[in-house]
């Protein structure tokens, strides 16, 4: 059997491949983390490089996801071992080591690995996206809200504890990354209760 750690660390870097820095230096000769955000993501992707390399990047960081969970499946590993080679990558996703840990939110890094074992709740919580965008324009309270649909689907349709608690957890690793990112800005847009900023920040 192979062990539980040699799979986190693979997850790990599988994670780490900078999708959107290597599209950027392969089309454009730029570094996509010294613009805009300087995230390493879909959004700043799609930005700087436009639709279709955002696209691309939102495809591939999925399959980076879909990959680990697939590996985590073939090699039936324990609850905690899975675990933990799913926030491994999508860590390894939002800190690489490649990018100096720098890297993305884990967005698409999470809804891949959902994608693998919730295919229809991952698909309609990705509907909520451009709906709540319709009415928000901000991305970043689309993608919450897409994460709430996800967790509060996977919890309504009496989905396993274990597949309960990996929806929440690695939804905590995707808002806990995006507050760091924006800490400094964070705190005053809240005390202000400027909640169209707190949108904006990304």
């Amino acid at each position: 059997m192979i062990e539980p750690a040699i799979v986190t660390t693979v997850a790990y870097l599988m994670g780490s491949i900078p999708t959107a820095y290597l599209l950027g230096r392969r089309l454009a000769g730029i570094d996509i983390t010294r613009l805009g955000s300087g995230n390493s993501g879909t959004v700043n992707a799609w930005r700087y490089l436009g639709q279709r390399a955002g696209i691309a990047v939102l495809v591939l960081d999925a399959a980076k996801g879909a990959a680990v969970m697939g590996l985590i499946l073939a090699l039936d590993l324990t609850e905690s071992a899975a675990l933990a080679a799913a926030i491994a990558v999508t860590l390894g996703h939002n800190f690489s080591v490649f990018l100096r840990f720098r890297g993305g939110r884990g967005v698409a890094v999470v809804f891949g690995l959902s994608l693998v074992v919730l295919p229809a709740l991952t698909v309609v919580s990705l509907a909520v996206l451009p709906l709540t965008y319709f009415f928000t324009r901000s991305i970043v309270w689309s993608f919450l809200a897409s994460f709430v649909a996800l967790n509060a689907l996977t919890i309504a349709t009496g989905q396993p504890g274990a597949q309960v608690g990996l929806c929440i957890t690695l939804s905590l690793v995707v808002i806990a990354t995006h507050l760091w990112r924006i800490r400094s800005a964070f705190g005053p847009a809240l005390r202000a209760r400027d909640f169209a900023r707190l949108g904006r920040l990304e």
